[in-house]
Protein backbone atom coordinates (compact mmCIF):
# COMPACT_ATOMS: atom_id res chain seq x y z
CA UNK A 1 0.00 0.00 0.00
CA UNK A 2 1.61 3.15 -1.29
CA UNK A 3 0.88 6.90 -0.68
CA UNK A 4 -1.07 7.57 -3.66
CA UNK A 5 -3.42 4.50 -3.63
CA UNK A 6 -4.20 6.36 0.41
CA UNK A 7 -4.87 9.38 -1.53
CA UNK A 8 -7.51 7.63 -3.83
CA UNK A 9 -9.48 5.80 -1.30
CA UNK A 10 -9.41 9.13 0.75
CA UNK A 11 -10.63 10.85 -2.12
CA UNK A 12 -13.21 7.98 -2.96
CA UNK A 13 -14.88 7.95 0.73
CA UNK A 14 -14.13 11.50 1.60
CA UNK A 15 -17.12 11.40 4.24
CA UNK A 16 -16.05 8.19 5.67
CA UNK A 17 -12.48 9.11 6.78
CA UNK A 18 -14.06 12.87 7.67
CA UNK A 19 -16.23 11.34 10.33
CA UNK A 20 -12.88 8.76 11.42
CA UNK A 21 -10.76 11.94 11.78
CA UNK A 22 -13.51 13.44 14.22
CA UNK A 23 -13.64 10.56 16.18
CA UNK A 24 -10.62 10.11 16.60
CA UNK A 25 -9.86 13.83 17.32
CA UNK A 26 -13.22 13.16 19.96
CA UNK A 27 -11.34 10.26 21.54
CA UNK A 28 -7.99 11.96 22.23
CA UNK A 29 -9.83 14.79 23.20
CA UNK A 30 -11.77 12.49 26.23
CA UNK A 31 -8.12 10.88 27.16
CA UNK A 32 -7.17 14.19 27.17
CA UNK A 33 -10.15 15.19 29.70
CA UNK A 34 -9.47 11.68 31.66
CA UNK A 35 -5.78 12.62 32.18
CA UNK A 36 -5.69 16.08 32.77
CA UNK A 37 -8.88 16.91 34.89
CA UNK A 38 -10.93 13.64 35.67
CA UNK A 39 -7.47 11.74 37.24
CA UNK A 40 -6.32 14.53 39.58
CA UNK A 41 -9.65 14.74 41.13
CA UNK A 42 -10.58 11.13 41.54
CA UNK A 43 -7.41 10.63 43.68
CA UNK A 44 -8.38 13.59 45.25
CA UNK A 45 -11.81 12.28 46.80
CA UNK A 46 -10.07 9.05 47.13
CA UNK A 47 -7.93 10.72 49.54
CA UNK A 48 -10.56 12.18 51.25
CA UNK A 49 -12.92 9.24 51.37
CA UNK A 50 -9.76 6.61 52.37
CA UNK A 51 -9.14 8.94 55.15
CA UNK A 52 -12.59 9.35 56.86
CA UNK A 53 -13.17 5.79 56.59
CA UNK A 54 -9.54 5.56 58.32
CA UNK A 55 -10.71 8.31 61.03
CA UNK A 56 -13.89 6.21 61.29
CA UNK A 57 -12.05 2.65 62.37
CA UNK A 58 -10.19 4.90 64.65
CA UNK A 59 -13.81 6.06 66.15
CA UNK A 60 -13.59 9.65 65.37
CA UNK A 61 -14.90 11.27 62.45
CA UNK A 62 -14.00 14.22 60.61
CA UNK A 63 -17.32 16.38 61.51
CA UNK A 64 -16.15 15.83 65.18
CA UNK A 65 -12.70 17.24 64.48
CA UNK A 66 -14.41 20.35 63.17
CA UNK A 67 -17.12 20.48 65.51
CA UNK A 68 -14.01 20.71 68.30
CA UNK A 69 -12.14 23.15 66.23
CA UNK A 70 -14.63 25.53 65.91
CA UNK A 71 -16.18 24.76 69.55
CA UNK A 72 -12.35 26.39 70.40
CA UNK A 73 -12.84 29.11 68.82
CA UNK A 74 -15.95 30.08 69.83
CA UNK A 75 -14.89 29.68 73.55
CA UNK A 76 -12.18 31.98 72.90
CA UNK A 77 -14.27 34.43 71.30
CA UNK A 78 -16.13 34.19 74.16
CA UNK A 79 -13.22 34.26 76.64
CA UNK A 80 -12.27 37.45 75.03
CA UNK A 81 -15.61 39.41 75.41
CA UNK A 82 -15.20 38.47 79.33
CA UNK A 83 -13.51 41.03 81.85
CA UNK A 84 -11.61 40.62 84.65
CA UNK A 85 -13.55 41.00 88.19
CA UNK A 86 -11.08 43.89 89.17
CA UNK A 87 -12.15 45.35 86.21
CA UNK A 88 -15.72 46.16 87.32
CA UNK A 89 -15.12 49.62 88.59
CA UNK A 90 -14.00 50.89 85.38
CA UNK A 91 -17.15 49.02 83.80
CA UNK A 92 -19.32 51.41 85.79
CA UNK A 93 -17.12 54.45 84.77
CA UNK A 94 -17.83 53.83 81.26
CA UNK A 95 -21.61 53.99 81.88
CA UNK A 96 -21.00 56.91 83.38
CA UNK A 97 -19.25 58.62 80.56
CA UNK A 98 -21.84 56.85 77.93
CA UNK A 99 -24.47 58.56 79.41
CA UNK A 100 -22.68 61.75 79.62
CA UNK A 101 -21.66 61.45 76.09
CA UNK A 102 -25.26 61.02 75.14
CA UNK A 103 -26.80 63.99 76.81
CA UNK A 104 -28.25 62.09 79.70
CA UNK A 105 -28.16 62.10 83.93
CA UNK A 106 -27.74 57.90 85.03
CA UNK A 107 -28.46 58.35 88.83
CA UNK A 108 -29.11 55.24 90.88
CA UNK A 109 -26.63 52.60 90.05
CA UNK A 110 -26.47 49.50 91.60
CA UNK A 111 -24.81 46.39 91.09
CA UNK A 112 -24.69 42.82 93.30
CA UNK A 113 -23.15 39.71 92.73
CA UNK A 114 -25.31 36.69 90.79
CA UNK A 115 -26.61 34.02 92.86
CA UNK A 116 -25.19 31.37 90.51
CA UNK A 117 -21.56 31.18 89.08
CA UNK A 118 -21.08 29.20 85.53
CA UNK A 119 -20.08 25.72 86.89
CA UNK A 120 -17.10 24.16 86.06
CA UNK A 121 -15.39 27.60 84.90
CA UNK A 122 -14.02 30.89 87.06
CA UNK A 123 -17.01 32.72 85.54
CA UNK A 124 -19.66 34.73 87.53
CA UNK A 125 -22.20 37.43 87.38
CA UNK A 126 -22.84 40.84 88.29
CA UNK A 127 -26.14 42.27 88.11
CA UNK A 128 -26.54 45.89 87.37
CA UNK A 129 -29.23 48.19 87.44
CA UNK A 130 -29.64 51.86 87.08
CA UNK A 131 -31.72 54.71 86.28
CA UNK A 132 -31.18 57.47 83.10
CA UNK A 133 -32.86 60.37 82.21
CA UNK A 134 -33.09 62.60 79.58
CA UNK A 135 -34.41 62.80 75.36
CA UNK A 136 -36.10 60.00 73.74
CA UNK A 137 -33.48 60.54 70.91
CA UNK A 138 -30.33 60.16 73.66
CA UNK A 139 -31.81 57.67 75.27
CA UNK A 140 -32.38 55.42 71.72
CA UNK A 141 -28.25 56.32 71.27
CA UNK A 142 -27.52 55.19 74.56
CA UNK A 143 -28.88 51.94 74.44
CA UNK A 144 -27.13 51.61 71.42
CA UNK A 145 -23.68 52.69 72.92
CA UNK A 146 -24.37 49.91 75.35
CA UNK A 147 -24.91 46.98 72.62
CA UNK A 148 -21.94 47.73 71.34
CA UNK A 149 -19.90 47.17 73.99
CA UNK A 150 -16.80 45.00 73.75
CA UNK A 151 -17.51 43.25 77.31
CA UNK A 152 -20.34 40.70 77.48
CA UNK A 153 -22.67 42.99 79.62
CA UNK A 154 -26.25 41.85 78.57
CA UNK A 155 -29.44 43.83 79.06
CA UNK A 156 -32.00 41.69 80.60
CA UNK A 157 -35.02 44.65 80.90
CA UNK A 158 -35.72 47.70 80.48
CA UNK A 159 -38.52 50.74 80.66
CA UNK A 160 -39.54 53.79 80.14
CA UNK A 161 -41.70 56.10 82.18
CA UNK A 162 -42.37 59.74 81.62
CA UNK A 163 -43.77 61.80 84.79
CA UNK A 164 -45.41 64.48 83.10
CA UNK A 165 -46.94 64.81 79.68
CA UNK A 166 -45.50 68.07 78.52
CA UNK A 167 -41.99 67.69 79.04
CA UNK A 168 -39.62 65.94 76.84
CA UNK A 169 -38.08 64.28 79.61
CA UNK A 170 -38.15 60.43 79.92
CA UNK A 171 -36.66 58.13 82.57
CA UNK A 172 -35.44 54.75 81.49
CA UNK A 173 -34.43 51.66 84.22
CA UNK A 174 -32.32 49.46 82.37
CA UNK A 175 -31.47 45.39 83.88
CA UNK A 176 -28.06 44.04 83.24
CA UNK A 177 -25.98 41.57 83.42
CA UNK A 178 -22.35 41.14 83.34
CA UNK A 179 -20.06 38.24 83.09
CA UNK A 180 -16.28 38.19 84.73
CA UNK A 181 -13.70 36.25 85.66
CA UNK A 182 -13.04 35.47 89.15
CA UNK A 183 -8.59 35.42 87.91
CA UNK A 184 -6.88 38.17 87.03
Amino acid sequence: MNYQMLLDMIAVRRKSFAFIAFLALLALGVGFYVSAYQKPELEKVQQAWFAQRDSLARGETQADATRYQQGMRDLEEFRKHLIAKKELPALLGRLYETAKNNSLALTGISYKPGKEKVKGSRVMTYGISFNVTGKYGALKSFLGDLARYREMLVIESISLSNNSPTEEKVNLRVVTTVYLTEGA
